[in-house]
């Protein structure tokens, strides 16, 4: 499904937009809808997190079951998210400022979000490494949810669905009229970012991968383009009015439009699948959590040269994310993934190995 690795460019970039925006209206005039739309960009982890749930369903479904199977699978994980994790923070530890040791060891543990009582930590060091702490609650889990999850009818999936849109919506949105403890409620849900509370949009990813699988190949199924453009357009609308704390509804378009971007068969589609676009959204990984460090690092940089340059150092500094991202992919994350996959395996052979023999010399050592 090349075009869902196409389509996580523009939701990496699209979180860039939105940690820029602020300085971006304060020098330039720009359309209400623009600037609405730009505000909402943190709204895009939503998206990888739905993402991540059905991607992963889709290639584990009926692979996972098995304490063997669920540890290559967290090894698998490990080796794709940690490498270019461990990068991010020791490009950030210039600019992480003084935390005390416990914080350190629990972003260098990916843990900083699981603290409810200190979510403060959650942004420490490199501030969007919180979502893979999420992320990474969520691959714990996923091993033991997707076996039940595969169990359902299909008629009990359809209910889930409706069930985890209604709880990303209204888990995101005030609703007035019902009293404090509501509002003080969903302030905790949308503003604290322990992984359980996000969680359902990891789950509805989840399900809707398990639905996808239950209706055949892609050969199989008609393209539905109208559906794809529909999708676009209720994402883009829902992002660009001023609906107010209503925008949690953008998770319905962005439901369709993974399901139908997977199903392809739109022109859409066939972009997102090119080589380019599957070569950058390779690459958005690295983009999304190198963003900080690679811009405090240039904004040093740039803050050393005369003043006539400083305007043209920030215009590029984006230019240098996305080709700096694009290296890290190819000549570290990769490499590094694929040898730490190696390195289990090998580590795995070797217990296996050993547990095998050891029977044998306690029984040459009995004869």
């Amino acid at each position: 499904m090349p075009a869902l690795t196409g389509v996580r460019f523009f939701a990496a970039w699209y979180v860039v937009l939105f940690h820029a925006y602020p300085g971006f209206v304060r020098r330039y005039p720009v359309p209400r809808s623009l600037e609405t739309f730009l505000s909402h960009g943190y709204l895009a982890v939503g998206l990888f997190f739905l993402l991540s749930g059905f991607i992963l369903a889709y290639t584990y479904e009926g692979n996972i079951e098995g304490r063997a199977n669920r540890v290559r699978f967290w090894e698998a994980r490990f080796a794709r998210i940690y490498p270019v994790y461990l990068l991010s923070l020791v490009m950030a530890f210039a600019f992480s400022g003084e935390l005390g040791l416990d914080t350190r060891a629990a972003v260098v543990g990916m843990v900083q979000a699981w603290n409810p009582f200190n979510s403060d930590m959650a942004g420490a060091w490199n501030y969007p490494a919180w979502t893979l702490s999420a992320e990474a609650f969520f691959y714990i889990c996923f091993p033991f949810v997707l076996p039940w999850l595969s169990r359902r009818n299909e008629r009990a999936l359809c209910w889930l669905t409706a069930a985890l849109l209604v709880i990303c919506v209204l888990g995101h949105t005030p609703l007035k009229g019902l009293g404090d403890w509501k509002n003080h409620a969903v302030f905790f849900v949308r503003y604290v970012p322990l992984p359980a509370l996000r969680i359902p949009e990891f789950l509805l990813g989840v399900v809707l991968g398990l639905r996808f699988l239950r209706a055949g190949s892609t050969e199989q199924r008609p393209g539905r383009p109208l559906v794809v453009y529909a999708a676009v357009v209720g994402t883009i609308a829902s992002l660009s009015l001023p609906i107010g704390d209503w925008v949690s509804l953008v998770i319905l378009p962005f439901s369709v439009l993974v399901y139908e971007l997977a199903s392809g068969g739109s022109w859409l589609t066939g972009f997102l699948s090119t080589r380019f676009m599957v070569l950058l959204g390779g690459a958005s990984y690295s983009v999304y959590l190198l963003r900080y460090p690679v811009t405090s690092w240039m904004h040093t940089l740039v803050g050393r040269l005369p003043q006539a340059f400083v305007r043209t150092g920030e215009l590029l500094t984006p230019v240098v994310l996305v080709f700096f991202s694009i290296a890290v992919f190819r000549y570290w994350e990769e490499p590094a993934r694929k040898g730490l996959r190696n390195w289990f395996t090998k580590q795995r052979r070797l217990s296996v190995g050993l547990i095998v023999d050891r029977p044998a010399q306690e029984n040459s050592g009995q004869l």
